[in-house]
């Protein structure tokens, strides 16, 4: 009798002790993931990616983080967040194919490509991180970067404008674009080497996604 007590009253310690204990590591590790100096890539949904674009974890830096923020606050001004998600998922596509530089800030600085940088460069670099553009991208950004905002574009690797687009090539767009686009916004988004997953699929997994605060 006495050492069933015993055994009773040991179970009761370790489950008591238990529940406290998942919960303060759950909420440390929150609180560490949104100091840490680097962010931690999560590209979600592995299965829904596209030929090409394998998955991977990567490591991206304040300097990283900083040229993708400015990127889409001039790439994607006025755009919706699915918008503006959608444009930092391609430069995370460009990055991870490789062809055009194997880092964010090499990708988004390569000549011809990404048109704000070479158009309004002095603009970009001046744009405080204060200034709302900047915190409304920065927001985007970290949301992508940690995983929470899924890939809308299904792998895209290039976007246009394609009334901006039409007016200065005479009624016409790149070959690139002559397949089958995802539209977001003034955007349309493409995976020339690819085929695009249906529409339906990446509406509906990107509707269950949740922007989460980075404090604590």
């Amino acid at each position: 009798m006495r050492i069933c007590s015993l055994l009773i009253g040991l179970t009761i310690l370790i489950l008591g002790a238990s529940a406290p204990a998942s919960a303060a590591i759950h909420a440390g590790s929150h609180c560490l993931a949104a100091a840490a100096p680097k962010h931690n890539v999560r590209f979600v949904n592995a299965d829904m990616l596209l030929p090409g674009l394998k998955p991977q974890t990567a490591s991206i830096d304040d300097e990283e983080r900083d040229y993708m923020i400015r990127t889409i606050a001039f790439e994607a001004t006025g755009e919706t967040e699915i918008g503006m998600a959608a444009v930092a998922h391609v430069i995370l596509n460009r990055t991870r194919a490789g062809r055009w530089g194997d880092n964010i800030k090499d990708v988004v600085l390569k000549p011809w490509q990404f048109e704000p940088w070479m158009t309004r460069r002095s603009e970009m670099e001046r744009m405080s991180p204060e200034d709302d553009r900047y915190q409304n991208a920065a927001r985007i950004a970290d949301a992508v970067l940690a995983g929470d905002m899924p890939d809308p574009t299904a792998g895209a690797t290039h976007f246009l404008n394609p009334v901006v687009v039409k007016k200065r090539r005479g009624g016409t767009l790149p070959k690139w674009a002559s397949g089958e686009g995802r539209p977001f916004g003034r955007h349309t988004f493409y995976a020339p080497e690819t085929e695009l997953l249906p529409p339906a699929e990446v509406f509906a997994d990107f509707a269950s996604a949740e922007i989460v605060p980075s404090a604590c």
